[in-house]
Parts: C-alpha cells; structure tokens; sequence
C-alpha cells in the first residue's frame, strides 16, 4: 500500500478536526492540549533553527571570490524579498483579514505598537550580551549574530580552526533538521487537536475569516509574482507574458508538490532550455534562490502576524511595520526546508514581533492549502532573478528565449 503523503496527512487532520470540533463543541478542550504541546516544541526550536540556518547560508557564500555574480544575486533576492513583505502590509492593510474575528483567546501582543525612531530599530538587532539575547528569545539580535558567526567562518575558513567549526556546526544543524522534522511528523496530530479546538471553541463561522485569509493570501502572490517579473521583463528587455510561460514547468511541479527542493531540477530546465539564462548562472542564483529567496513565504508570514494583530485589535505602527518586514525577509534567509514549513515561519516571526504564539494555532490547519500558491511565487522568483542576473552579465540567450534555438540541459536529461 502506497505511504500517506505529508500533504495529505495534513488534510486528513484538518478535516477530521473540523468534523470533531463540530460534533464535540466545547467538550474540545480536552484535546487542546496535544496542540499545544505541538505548538510548544516547534517555539522550542525556532531559536535554533534561526541561528543554525543563517550561520550555514552565510558561511556557505565565498566571501573573497563572491564576485559581481554574487552581488546581483544577493541584490535580486533582498529586492524581491522586500517587495514581497511590502506587498503583504499593503494587502493585510486594504483587506483586513483579521478585522471582525472575535471570541479567539490570545496572549497579549509584545511588540512595538507606538513608533520607534530609525536608531531604536538599528539598535534594537545589536545584543549587548548574546547569551542574554538566547534567554529572552531576542531573535532580531540571534540573527544578527548569527550572520556575523557565518561571514567571520567563510572569510577565515582555510584556518584549521575554523574548518572544525564550521563542520560543527553543519553536523549540530542537521541534528537540528533531523529535530525538526521528528517534531513535524506529529504535525497531523498537532493539526487536528487545533483544529477541532478552534472549531469546538468558536464554531463553523471561524471558517469564513480563514477563507477570506486564503483568497487574501493568494491575490498577494499574484500581485508579488507580476510584480517581480513585469519588473525582471522591463530590465531585461523580454516579453513577460513569454517569460510567464516559460516558467509553467517549474510552476506546476511547484503546485503539485508543494516542495521548493523538488522543483530544482524544472528550475534548471526553465531557467536554461526555456529563458536561455547561462548554465553558469542558473546553476549558482537557483540552487542558492531554494535557501535565500522565499517570496512567498514572505508575504505568508508578514500577513499572518497582521491578521494575529488586527484580532487582538492593534494598530500596527509605520515603524512596526517596517520592523515586520525586515524580520520577515531576514527569517526567510534561513529558510528550513522541512515539511509544514510555513507554520514554522510563521512562529519565527510571531517571536522575532511579539505576536502571541498561540495564533499559529489559526494558520496551522490551512498551511497545506496556502502552500499550493506559497511554493510556485518561492521557485518562479528564483527563476525571474536567474534571468535579471544572466542579463546583466549579458549571458541571456535571446535566441533561446524567444524559440529561435533550441538547447537542452544535458545534467538533467542525462
């Protein structure tokens, strides 16, 4: 017999914890309790997973020979990674998701709700005292440690000091990994115990908030997806409708799948037999875009911690946002890679803001669906920034992107 999906598994919780909360009602809050303890170890884990996953993606880059490759690349990943997070205010400011929910108990929210000013912002990312920052879950200043570990690791890494702690700490990340995806095989069970709460404890009519947080969810990736290539096409000088097309094999997969690690190889396929982008550049922007370049996890996360917001009633601060943004783009460099990895990003940003981790509990049985739009705009991205980099290093084949040649990436078809 063919093993469950992890997909499906999530399904299959979700909507047997629909069906029980509706039959049980309020007697749900005995099984509250087993979604808890899953919300718990995954906020367990998350300062672990920030700190161990920026310190790889930092110390994997070749500082001395990055090169101007590098540079764009990185360019192209914080460009759309901000666009992305801005796109995802905009829409939670305009529609509101969380508007007129009631009823959902929360914790208080920790964050910012008056304005910070430019150098309480800056500042508020340096730890006076790291071990400090570890204690209080200060995630905004573990990352920026973080990052320093890595840059500091990959610069002096001929050392042979050095080389030790940076095999270190590649074995302690996949004991990390391994954790985490212990942790996410108990996910259906954590699913349907928050589920049939949720429902038990507010009713059938808290399904329609979380519909209207879907259909918000996936008009953002739209916008961000159109937004990223329109602007890649006009800087290229390609035709976007063209490009958009040459991306359904990498889209597809992606939407299927729902896995950014199994969409690689389309990734490769688009980038060079469909766009023309050089293998050289596809093979370096695409591999790394997996890791540093989540879109739509971006807008997955900056919309969840406003919908969580606009429940408790607060009014979130120009420079909250701003700080939500940043927090979001900077959480997405760190990318897990895990099953269900969505309601993993969603709890680092709730800690790195304040929001109440109770509330991942509201997007924990809809991750499955979010991530059918969610994954695509990740990969597409990846692949649009591959042809903004081959472009500007003049290594787009214009004759392969519009049909007048035909090439074939012998690494994958081998």
């Amino acid at each position: 017999m063919k093993k469950m999906s992890f997909s499906m598994k999530m399904i299959v919780g979700s909507l047997l914890g629909i069906l029980v909360g509706a039959v049980l009602g309020k007697n749900t809050i005995h099984i509250k309790i087993f979604g808890e303890i899953f919300i718990n170890l995954i906020t367990m884990m998350v300062p672990f997973l920030v700190f161990g996953a920026l310190i790889e993606a930092a110390m994997t880059l070749d500082i001395k020979d990055f090169g101007t490759v590098g540079v764009k690349t990185l360019f192209s990943f914080v460009i759309t990674s901000s666009a992305a997070g801005v796109i995802g205010i905009l829409f939670g400011y305009l529609f509101k998701p969380g508007a007129g929910i009631t009823g959902i108990q929360l914790s208080e929210y920790t964050g910012n709700t008056t304005g910070m000013t430019i150098s309480e912002s800056i500042l508020a990312f340096f730890p006076k005292n790291i071990i400090t920052a570890f204690n209080n879950n200060t995630i905004t200043q573990i990352i920026l440690f973080a990052l320093i570990v890595g840059v500091t690791i990959s610069y002096y890494k001929n050392l042979e000091p050095i080389k030790r702690i940076h095999d270190l700490i590649l074995d302690l990340n996949v004991l990390v990994m391994k954790i985490v995806t212990l942790i996410m095989n108990f996910a259906p069970i954590g699913i349907f115990a928050i589920t049939a709460n949720m429902i038990g404890q507010n009713g059938l009519g808290i399904l329609i908030p979380l519909l209207k947080f879907i259909i918000v969810c996936t008009l953002a990736n739209v916008a961000c997806l159109s937004f990223v290539g329109l602007s890649v096409a006009a800087f290229a000088k390609v035709n976007f409708f063209k490009m958009l097309a040459h991306a359904k094999r990498t889209f597809i997969v992606a939407a299927t799948t729902t896995s950014s690690a199994m969409s690689l190889p389309m990734k490769f396929l688009d980038a060079e037999e469909n766009m023309g982008v050089s293998k050289r550049i596809s093979r370096f922007v695409n591999p790394l875009g997996g890791t540093l370049n989540t879109d739509g996890g971006v807008i997955l996360t900056v919309l969840a911690s406003m919908t969580v917001a606009q429940i408790l009633g607060i009014e979130l601060s120009f420079s909250a946002m701003g700080m939500l943004v940043v927090t979001a783009v900077l959480s997405s460099f760190g990318n897990t890679m895990v099953p269900g990895g969505g309601i993993v990003a969603i709890a680092i940003v709730f800690a790195l803001n304040g929001i109440p981790l109770e509330g991942v509990a509201l997007f924990a049985g809809i991750d499955w669906i979010l991530a059918i739009t969610r994954v695509p705009v990740n990969v597409v991205d990846d692949v649009f920034c591959s042809v903004f980099v081959a472009a500007s290093e003049k290594e787009l084949d214009r004759d392969v992107f519009y049909g007048r040649k035909k090439i074939v990436s012998d690494e994958i078809n081998a």
